[in-house]
């Protein structure tokens, strides 16, 4: 057992594992000239301050930040999403407001607008899955398609649920249980973790716009893939998270950051059901275009 749940600790520091955002990130996208790289406005980014000297990671911390992440069997998360895919031919920022209501068991809805912070959104979309079917919703083409969930995971477009709502709905009710049950009895098991188990994985601190944050920070050099997870230092929640690397030869960045994160929120009996509005169209597939047309 405490093999699974050192196992399951580091993965929870990770909120999402760059294996499981490495599939689901797009693995291409072509501008259109409508779509040509433009400057968004800075001052509604996040931008992270140069990066610290790392250490050894605060497990203690970390113990905390885990029992708040799952505390209950459900959260309700508002994010922001910032996507940039860069090659020598293209500059492409794409930018997502996300509210997530998720549920162990696979359960989840999406409310999904593609807009550039203060701006009137180019696309918006409803995901909903009951556990095993998931229904996209599209309102202003009146479209509805349907998949399973295994498909809708396959998607390169299926990390817009939410990182941190991806990696909640990743560990069945049963190993969420065993992980607060561990922290009950010893809020710092982590300590037990071996130097090799870590060794990836590091701390440090910084601050963004005028924020303190603890960073922890792991990097898959097999894949090539980079993680940064921003934390509150006092309270232990998940504030930001960072994904960097390489898909289909372009440079790949993701920061999702998380604007408000309710464990507590109440869940009504059609949560998880998608009934469609009248008048509205079944189509065999409604893809969602990533740069919100």
């Amino acid at each position: 057992m405490s093999k699974i749940l050192s196992g399951m600790a580091i993965a929870t520091l990770l909120i999402t594992s760059p294996g499981i955002v490495q599939a689901q990130v797009p693995s291409s996208i072509t501008p259109t000239p409508a779509q040509s790289p433009t400057t968004p406005p800075r001052q509604s980014e996040s931008s992270p301050s140069a990066t610290p000297l790392s250490t050894a990671p605060d497990l203690n911390l970390l113990g905390k930040a885990i029992g708040l992440f799952w505390q209950t069997n459900r959260a309700q998360t508002e994010s922001l999403i910032v996507m940039n895919l860069r090659d020598k031919s293209a500059d492409i920022k794409v930018y997502a407001t996300i509210n997530t209501i998720a549920q162990t068991g696979n359960k989840f809805r999406t409310e999904l607008k593609f807009a550039q912070p203060g701006a009137t959104p180019t696309a918006t979309y409803t995901i909903v899955c009951d556990g095993q079917k998931v229904w996209t919703y599209r309102p202003d083409k009146r479209q509805y398609a349907q998949t399973t969930f295994p498909k809708f995971q396959s998607e390169s477009y299926s990390f817009l649920i939410g990182a941190a709502s991806i990696f909640f709905l990743s560990i069945p009710e049963a190993d969420r249980q065993e992980i607060i049950q561990a922290l009950v009895k010893d809020i710092n098991f982590l300590n037990m973790l071996s130097q090799e188990e870590i060794k990836d994985l590091q701390g440090s601190q910084r601050q963004i716009e005028g924020q303190d944050y603890y960073v922890y920070s792991y990097e898959d050099k097999k894949e090539n893939w980079n993680f940064n997870g921003f934390f509150n230092p006092q309270t232990g929640m998940i504030k930001q998270i960072e994904l960097a690397g390489k898909t289909a030869g372009m440079n790949f960045t993701l920061t999702e950051k998380i604007l408000n994160r309710n464990t507590k929120a109440k869940i009504g009996s059609k949560v998880f059901r998608f009934l469609p509005p009248k008048g509205v169209k079944k189509v065999k597939s409604l893809p969602i275009d990533l740069l919100g047309g």
